[in-house]
């Protein structure tokens, strides 16, 4: 498999809704190939999750692990997901909030408010129907992946830049600092 180049902020593939993924496209190797070396960039980048436009291909497609990473060891392990065109369909009222990070935004954290529990609704690696729900930390995920294939980052989301902050400064002097949360959501880079 291959490690993936990351778009970074500023470049306009970040910024464009993603096409669909027809059923025909997912049943060729090339795109199942494509969707492993997405895994293997995720993992090599120790990211909880990477959008198809963040490698250069704008096509709704998400991937998800966070099993044994060290960088959240407080948070729950989520065995690896594979979503195509992902569809959130139900956002809860109730919100958290959280430090956020991105691959694409090297070493930068801000504080961002998510619905606690969302409804998914989308497609498996080989276009099998997928519905769940997902709260906490699973739900920040899934949105902020999701807000990729729609052109939106994680400071779109942001109400206050004034936590923007670059990753030392984050772990100088705000790691230790719990946001306002129903679930304790640390800081993510997905």
């Amino acid at each position: 498999m291959a490690i993936l180049d990351v778009a970074k902020l500023g470049n306009p593939i970040l910024r464009k809704k993603a096409r669909l993924v027809s059923v025909q496209e997912s049943q060729t190797s090339a795109f199942q190939t494509f969707l492993d070396d997405m895994i293997d960039t995720m993992r090599e980048k120790d990211g909880v999750g990477l959008a198809a436009p963040q490698v250069f291909q704008s096509v709704q497609a998400i991937v998800i692990e966070s099993d044994e990473n060290s960088r959240y060891p407080a948070n729950p392990a989520l065995s690896l997901l594979v979503m195509l065109n992902p569809t959130i369909t139900v956002y809860s009222e109730e919100t958290l909030e959280g430090w956020e990070g991105c691959l694409s935004l090297d070493n930068l954290r801000g504080m961002v408010t998510r619905s606690q529990k969302i409804h998914v609704d989308g497609f498996n690696r080989f276009m099998d129907p997928i519905s769940m729900d997902a709260e906490g930390f699973l739900a920040v995920v899934f949105q902020h992946e999701i807000d990729h294939l729609n052109g939106t980052l994680f400071i779109d989301r942001m109400q206050d830049f004034r936590t923007l902050t670059h990753l030392p400064e984050y772990n100088l002097y705000w790691s230790g600092q719990q946001a306002v949360s129903v679930s304790g959501v640390g800081p993510t880079e997905t």
